[in-house]
């Protein structure tokens, strides 16, 4: 059965946690607010970054952004920091957000998590990095990932396995250069020679993800036939004569004999011979 928790928006998943609207005509300051630390998204586009803050300077912010109050003094940021880099940008003094009490370190990964899956924004290898994040620092469990990003278990843990490729070929992933099947693939391979060897491969050559599957494909040995003593002896015999490799392969009715040249000589010479008394 389908999760459906990444259905639900970030509002639904701490339930226990109801929003505080800060109320109309007072919203926060941006410089009141601080980057969430542990944002799994590393990489933010100019373009579509400059196009956001085009889109605020005209309409304003349209959808608030998330936050909870941060001990030291000020906002951490939960959801929405494409909004709030874009707001800085262009020269806001305020901002609307929702806050929300009580959230700690897992739910603050879990929501900036969800909130980068739901607009696919996450490269394959910093959505591997949350996951890493909330499994080593904060304690959960594949299963309790997959709960809370609302992902198959699976998912979760062929994602971690990313996190055991070179170092340069996170960054080929990470830069777009390589996609996440590329990735998956080649997380499949021994040896991180190989693995580097066959990303830069991918690059240089253009290879698709299925290209690169085939040549992983394990290539199958035809088992070789058995020939029975009186056809190889006749195979024998008929090479003699001809001065060429002869092949005799028989079936259930009938065969082939093959006749192997190595030069257009060779061809004139056999078909002299074969041509012999025709007449």
């Amino acid at each position: 059965m389908k999760r459906s928790a990444l259905g639900k928006g970030i509002a639904a998943l701490i339930p226990d946690a109801p929003p505080s609207r800060l109320g109309p005509g007072s919203d926060l300051p941006v410089r009141e607010i601080h980057a969430n630390p542990l944002q799994p998204r590393r990489r933010f586009a100019t373009e579509s970054l400059q196009e956001l803050v085009a889109s605020i300077r005209q309409h304003g912010v349209l959808q608030p952004i998330v936050v909870s109050r941060d001990p030291a003094g000020g906002y951490v940021l939960i959801a929405g920091e494409r909004r709030w880099r874009a707001a800085k940008l262009a020269k806001l003094e305020r901002i609307p957000a929702v806050q929300r009490e009580n959230v700690d370190d897992t739910d603050r990964v879990a929501l900036a998590l969800i909130e980068n899956l739901q607009r696919e924004d996450l490269t394959p290898i910093e959505e591997a990095r949350a996951y890493h994040h909330l499994r080593s620092e904060l304690g959960l469990s594949q299963e309790e990932i997959a709960t809370r990003v609302g992902k198959e278990r699976s998912t979760v843990a062929n994602s971690l396995r990313l996190l055991h490729l070179p170092l340069d070929v996170q960054g080929l992933v990470d830069s777009g250069e390589l996609s996440a099947g590329h990735a998956r693939a080649l997380a499949a391979v021994d040896g991180k020679e190989r693995q580097l060897g066959l990303a830069q491969r991918c690059v240089k050559e253009g290879w698709s993800v299925r290209q690169l599957e085939q040549f992983l494909r394990p290539r199958v040995k035809r088992p070789r036939r058995t020939v029975d003593p009186e056809t190889r002896e006749a195979a024998d015999r008929l090479a003699l004569a001809l001065g060429v490799r002869v092949e005799i392969t028989r079936r259930r009715r009938g065969g082939d004999v093959r006749l192997r040249f190595s030069s257009e000589e060779d061809l004139i010479r056999l078909f002299r011979l074969l041509t012999q008394g025709a007449r």
